[in-house]
C-alpha cells in the first residue's frame, strides 16, 4: 500500500502553508479589531506573525512547475537575441 498515484509530499505542506496564511491573517485582523476597541491584544499580533511565518517557509518549499502560455511568442520571436562574445573571455 504505497502512496496513491501523482501523491507529493511537498504539495501537502504547500497546503499546510496556505492553511497558516489564512490563519496568520485571521490573527492579524483580530489583532486590529482589538486595537480599534481600545484594547489592544497584542498575543494576536505575535502569533500572527509567527504563524504567517511559518506560511510562508511552508509555500516556499514546493514550487509548481508553470507551463509557458504561449502568450507573448510572437513578441519574444522578434526580439534580437543577444550575442554572445566567445573571445572575450
Amino acid at each position: 500500500m504505497g502512496a496513491p498515484q501523482g501523491y507529493d509530499p511537498k504539495e501537502l505542506t504547500y497546503r499546510l502553508g496556505t492553511f497558516f496564511l489564512a490563519v496568520g491573517i485571521g490573527l492579524l485582523v483580530f489583532f486590529v479589531l482589538s486595537e480599534s476597541a481600545g484594547s489592544p491584544n497584542f498575543s494576536y499580533f505575535c502569533w500572527g506573525a509567527i504563524v504567517l511565518t511559518l506560511a510562508f517557509i511552508f509555500r516556499a518549499q514546493y514550487r509548481k512547475a508553470v507551463n509557458p502560455s504561449g502568450r507573448f511568442s510572437i513578441l519574444k520571436r522578434l526580439m534580437p537575441k543577444p550575442k554572445e562574445d566567445k573571445g572575450k573571455k
